[in-house]
């Protein structure tokens, strides 16, 4: 659980657990069976490939497991989502003729959107706590790793946050390094602030927004089972398309 905790919704750049996406995990000796279900029948296939991908590789990058055979189950195209990632293939090998790449662009543009988000949410609690534009973008990345013991909560989930995509997406994070930075790497200058966080927070409620709806959806989901089912009994849909 603890490798799915950093699975995310390429979408929603939460983590597919606390979303309650993941209803079972089973270990069967070196074997792991995750099966999962998304809000909806018509959740778009190409979030729900990325996802079920990302499962299998963080699952047998655990040292325990030779294999990790991951389900989605009551999705429309869950038969060639579950065939496609078993079969380690392509978003475009597993849809053949109705995709025409395997999702790079796709991802790439999401984890934009998520570098921007994290960034926000931080600078918005430091703004909160009477910090300055010219003393939150005068941190370096040995600030940022600083703030990740701060003493307010806020602060410190919120760097935590900022700080792990700032590693991997961001260029160059050595100690000395800027800790806000423009998508190119360039740093935020303090006359660009203003705008570049009205971009950010646009972003950012809309991310929330669609987060918050698919929680309703998943709730609804599982709350009223299809036809012909007992209450807490689902209808297995995972060979339909």
């Amino acid at each position: 659980m603890s490798a799915l905790d950093l699975v995310f919704d390429p979408e929603l750049d939460e983590p597919i657990t606390s979303m309650g996406f993941i209803e079972a995990v089973t270990l069967r000796g070196r074997r792991v069976d995750i099966t999962f279900r998304l809000p909806t029948f018509w959740c778009s296939a190409n979030f729900a490939y990325l996802m079920a991908s990302d499962m299998r590789e963080a699952v047998e990058r655990l040292g325990f497991v030779d294999e990790a055979r991951v389900r989605l189950v009551d999705h429309f195209a869950a038969r060639r989502i579950n065939q496609g990632v078993a079969a380690g293939l392509g978003f475009a090998a597993t849809f053949v003729g109705e995709a025409e790449s395997n999702l790079d662009d796709i991802r790439r543009a999401f984890r934009e959107r998520a570098f921007l988000g994290r960034q926000e949410r931080l600078l918005q609690q430091l703004a909160e706590h009477s910090w300055s534009v010219e003393a939150m973008l005068a941190l370096d990345v040995a600030d940022l790793e600083s703030l990740c013991a701060h003493d307010d909560p806020e602060i410190r989930g919120a760097a935590t946050s900022y700080l792990a995509i700032r590693r991997h997406e961001g260029g160059s994070a050595e100690a000395s390094d800027p800790a806000f930075i423009m998508l190119a790497g360039a740093p935020i200058r303090p006359e660009m602030c203003a705008a570049h966080r009205r971009n950010s927070r646009r972003i950012c409620s809309t991310a929330a927004a669609n987060a918050e709806m698919c929680r309703i959806q998943l709730q609804a989901r599982l709350s009223h089972p299809a036809p012909g089912c007992e209450p807490g009994q689902r209808k297995d849909e995972g060979d339909h398309e």
